[in-house]
């Protein structure tokens, strides 16, 4: 009698994004991106508009729990500062329930009360995932918006419970808000003030750079190609690459400290060409192509955002003339 063979079950298909590290590598290039922003004079968003001066990675040997990355930013006329505390996730649920969600309110709430840390009046917290649902984008960014927009934690709250004026699903947003925020704080309950401060803050980005055809990174791209015109997806890659150096020891990106190949790929813009002089000029059908001094042009511009005139009309040009010669 033959010995009986063991069935075997099947193995589990494995969600591909998780098999083939879809996480790290989504991380990786929402850095990447924030990195080629301060190397092409790009913004941070969520902050005012300043140039950003560096990147730290993983923050949490510097005590930010917020820790993915930092970026950091500074107005050269004045040197105030600002930055922007941002946590990664490929996929998140805004919910009360959802595990990766509560853990990301945690986080920000503890640095949102460091006051060493975090500046609420100039600084921002923010969650970068990828593409949002529906209601996410619908509910839980409009009530972070509105907190922008109003004056007290009484007039938020009051207005997200307006019936007509609101939704159930807004009203589920920000009770999950408020629930994960409770939770954060130690199961303490969290007043309307403390968490409107907070939403005002907090920030949710949806980035598609978990695709190659996604908008994102075309945009991006197209900022690498004010330096090079052929080879943007390469610069592209050689920044990822660089990035994951750093992030595997926690560094923080600078013009300064990025590698010699970097540097001199965004070392100089590229100058586009001026409009081809045969389009400066004005042909005419009766004879050879008329060109116009300075003050001509000016006159010419200025005659044409007056409106309607009628050249055989004495008094309409001689409007015309004062204005000309006002110039």
């Amino acid at each position: 009698m033959s010995p009986e063979i063991p069935i075997v079950p099947p193995k589990q298909l494995s969600n591909p994004l998780s098999a083939g590290g879809g996480g790290a590598h989504f991380e990786n290039q929402v850095q990447s991106l924030f990195v080629t922003l301060m190397l092409t004079g790009g913004v941070v968003p969520c902050l005012p508009p300043w140039p950003i001066k560096r990147i730290k990675l993983q923050g949490r040997n510097q005590d930010y729990n917020t820790d993915d990355f930092i970026a950091f930013t500074e107005d050269r006329s004045t040197g105030r500062q600002a930055k922007l505390l941002a946590q990664i996730k490929h996929k998140i649920r805004l919910s009360e329930n959802d595990a990766t969600f509560g853990d990301v309110i945690k986080a920000a709430w503890a640095d949102f009360n460091n006051g060493d840390l975090f500046d609420p009046a100039l600084d921002a917290l923010a969650v970068i995932s990828g593409p949002l649902s529906a209601d996410d984008i619908e509910s839980v960014r409009t009530i972070l918006d509105w907190a922008r927009h109003y004056g007290t934690g009484q007039e938020l709250v009051e207005n997200v419970q307006l019936g007509n004026f609101s939704s159930d699903g807004k009203r589920k947003a920000l009770a999950a808000l408020r629930c994960q925020l409770n939770r954060a704080n130690n199961g303490v309950d969290v007043s309307d003030d403390q968490l409107w401060c907070f939403m005002k803050c907090f920030h949710v980005l949806g980035y598609d750079l978990d695709v190659r055809s996604g908008v994102t990174l075309s945009l991006v791209q197209s900022h690498i190609s004010q330096f090079s015109t052929d080879n943007a997806s390469g610069i592209w890659g050689m920044v990822s690459k660089e990035v994951a150096s750093f992030n595997q020891t926690a560094g923080t990106i600078t013009t300064e400290t990025v590698s010699e190949s970097v540097r001199s790929a965004f070392s100089k813009r590229i100058e586009r060409e001026t409009i081809p002089k045969e389009l400066t000029e004005v042909s005419s059908d009766h004879g050879p192509a008329m060109t116009y001094s300075s003050d001509e042009r000016n006159a010419l511009a200025l005659a044409s955002l007056v409106g309607q005139w009628d050249e055989n009309s004495a008094g309409d040009r001689d409007e015309i003339r004062k204005l000309v010669e006002g110039l």
